[in-house]
């Protein structure tokens, strides 16, 4: 199965979001710290975070429409949704992801459509292709984080928050190839950001063992220039 990159929702982005210049979005693979730096900043200087994760598996459901977001609607109609996405190869579920972006930028648009065009807003995750978000917000305003020598596995089982996936995963057919699957597919998603994070000039931080959160929210804040 392949999906269609709707660029005439991305045209559509690019234009409400270009006069939306003080947003921010930070990105990054499973475990990088994008919620914890997220609410740091936010906590540090006053300014609302939009959790874009808990719109896509959450409220965004009720809006998805077969004209606007035929994507997430074939997601949505699956019996098993997560099972839907593990029986994909890994070029399927990554043009899965990618169709699907404009779609989540077409109805982030009609939420900051209610908030002032001067108003700040830190944009949470949610994007596994920096490539397609850059096309429709300016790369300057995206900070990726990164923990270079940590596997999927280690990140995975590190909280019990993030244990409860594999409880998840467990109730499907065949469960022990398909958690392997899924790491191997986070894996491949936290290599396809970083890469995509190069080619588009979107700045990447990493954090050293010795950085605190107070020192690398320092950093992102200057590179987003939110002070």
């Amino acid at each position: 199965m392949r999906f269609n990159i709707n660029s005439n929702l991305l045209a559509q982005t690019r234009t409400i979001l270009s006069k939306r210049g003080k947003l921010c979005w930070i990105i990054g693979g499973a475990g990088s710290g994008k919620t914890t730096i997220s609410q740091a900043l936010s906590a540090k200087l006053n300014i609302p975070v939009y959790d874009m994760d808990a719109h896509i598996y959450g409220t965004y459901h009720s809006r998805f429409t077969q004209e606007k977001h035929p994507v997430n609607m074939a997601w949505l109609k699956s019996q098993d949704r997560l099972a839907w996405l593990l029986d994909m190869p890994w070029e399927d579920f990554n043009n899965f992801n990618q169709a699907a972006i404009p779609e989540y930028l077409n109805l982030l648009c009609e939420d900051i459509d209610a908030i002032s065009p001067k108003a700040k807003l830190i944009i949470d995750g949610g994007i596994c292709n920096p490539t397609i978000l850059a096309q429709a917000f300016p790369p300057n305003q995206i900070v990726c984080l990164a923990t270079p020598g940590r596997s999927s596995a280690e990140i995975w089982n590190e909280t019990d928050e993030r244990k409860s996936m594999k409880e998840i995963i467990f109730h499907l057919p065949n469960p022990k190839e398909a958690w392997h699957k899924f790491l191997e597919f986070d894996e491949k998603i936290t290599c396809t950001i970083l890469k995509e994070c190069q080619e588009s000039n979107i700045a990447v931080f990493s954090r050293s063992v010795i950085e605190t959160v107070d020192e690398l929210t320092e950093r992102v804040a200057n590179a987003l220039v939110l002070h």
